[in-house]
């Protein structure tokens, strides 16, 4: 029986459901003896990695330090995250070119005419959504507004954040169509919004990224959010990995 690390956070819908999908493919493909522990993505590299003697590992790297670990380890490795920690792995996951094209089209399809994306740059794949969701836009002769978001660390690092948020707000024309880079961002749209009486829908149609269900549930009205395939992604990368740790 093959011997599987799997290091993937536990605390988000999207890998909740990767996690599943890993699940039912071995439950059709046969089992693996697999080590799943309760992770965030700050959690530190578990201790017993480095005398680990397994078979396999399936990972979403968050830290150089976490990458430098997975390699030393010497086993067929997939990469479910992002390559910018492990260039050299294979990795499955969302096709974020995709992603910001469909939000572009259902704002579109909807009969917005302005649009507008609160962007992050910490992640190349944040990036990428907001890249194509401007291009897409410009495509179809349209332009759109950019504003980059700031980090908190404090309750008056938030509310000077929120203060800047409402003042780029009232100075979009609307009705317009707000691509937010992931639900978190969207989620400071929305309180933004209640705070300055602009109405949602109606003035600002906002659009997160990723399906946190916490988030999007919490959220006052409710978000409406790009919701990924968690389901395909945990099954496509188990099955790629059962392939490699068979020698193919």
């Amino acid at each position: 029986m093959k011997r599987v690390a799997i290091l993937v956070e536990t605390t988000r819908s999207y890998t909740r459901d990767l996690l599943a999908g890993v699940s039912r493919y071995l439950q059709q493909h046969g089992s693996w003896s697999t080590f799943l522990e309760l992770r965030a993505p700050e959690s530190a590299v578990p201790p017993w990695l480095s005398g680990w003697d397994g078979d396999g590992i399936l990972t979403r790297t968050h830290s150089a330090e976490m990458a430098r670990a997975i390699l030393a380890a010497g086993v067929p490795t997939v990469e479910l995250r992002s390559t910018k920690h492990t260039p050299g792995l294979p990795f499955v996951g969302m096709d974020n070119a995709l992603i910001g094209q469909a939000v572009a089209a259902h704002f579109l399809n909807r009969g917005y005419r302005r649009f507008a994306a609160y962007t992050l740059d910490t992640e190349v794949f944040f990036q990428e959504r907001v890249s194509n969701f401007v291009t897409h836009l410009k495509q179809a002769g349209a332009s759109c507004a950019l504003l980059p978001a700031r980090g908190e660390t404090s309750p008056r690092d938030w509310e000077a954040h929120q203060a800047n948020l409402i003042r780029w707000l009232d100075s979009l024309e609307k009705p317009v169509g707000i691509f937010a880079t992931n639900d978190q961002l969207a989620v400071r749209l929305l309180d933004a919004c209640r705070r300055a009486a602009i109405a949602v829908p109606e003035e600002v149609a906002v659009v997160g990224c990723e399906n946190e269900e916490t988030l999007c549930e919490f959220a006052s009205p409710a978000l409406t959010s790009v919701r990924f395939d968690g389901l395909t992604v945990g099954w496509r990368a188990a099955e790629r990995l059962d392939r490699m740790m068979r020698g193919e």
